[in-house]
């Protein structure tokens, strides 16, 4: 009579998953324009914040945000999913956080590419870092090494991929504390006394 969600049906749900964490990334960019927006309206408040510091700020917003985001929605779907290996509505994989992760940075990939690539257009080049802009204090450092000679080139290229490495790292691991219920939060606020009882450390 009443059909189950796909993701709670036990069916192959890896495409949802990833799209779930490319989300992330839309959503932070939203946020990345808003904390700019804000930033630069205190100019009318009197209130002066440099190009560097601004990038910085959001740099430091986006990436607690991301992060947090990212680990929040792996651990979910891990435990989610020990429920339905429990239940034998499917097999558990242990790398499907990574791989879901992997798969969501595949735009991420496409844009570092088009951005290393010294022959592409200008506004392919301009969208590509546009797509890791809420991470831009990193790649204004590098254009400044770049053009000060404390980087080669290849390096130089080779941090544009950095972005695309952390959500599979984050996802691949929360998945994995997830389906096994370890929650990191309350391994640093709570401690287990000899008597066998939890103590509160907060």
């Amino acid at each position: 009579m009443f059909k189950r969600k796909v993701e709670d049906s036990g069916k192959n749900t890896m495409f949802q998953f990833a799209f779930k964490i490319f989300f992330i990334h839309i959503v932070n960019i939203i946020v990345m324009l808003v904390v700019g927006m804000l930033l630069q309206s205190l100019g009318d408040l009197g209130i002066e914040v440099g190009s560097a510091a601004t990038s910085a700020i959001i740099t430091v917003i986006c990436m607690a945000l991301y992060l947090a985001m990212t680990y929040l929605e792996g651990w979910r779907r891990g435990e989610r999913d020990h429920n339905l290996v429990l239940f034998k509505h499917m097999e558990y994989n242990k790398f499907r956080g990574l791989i879901a992760g992997a798969l969501s940075q595949i735009p991420g990939i496409i844009c570092a590419i088009a951005i290393i690539i010294p022959s592409v257009d200008f506004t392919v080049e301009r969208l590509g870092r546009y797509f890791y802009m809420n991470f831009n204090y990193m790649f204004i450092a590098l254009d400044s090494a770049l053009v000060a000679g404390t980087v080669s080139g290849f390096v130089y290229h080779l941090c544009y991929f950095i972005p695309a490495i952390l959500a599979p790292v984050i996802v691949g691991v929360s998945y994995i504390l997830g389906y096994n219920q370890v929650r990191v939060l309350d391994r640093l606020v709570w401690r287990k006394p000899k008597d066998g009882k939890r103590e509160n450390l907060r």
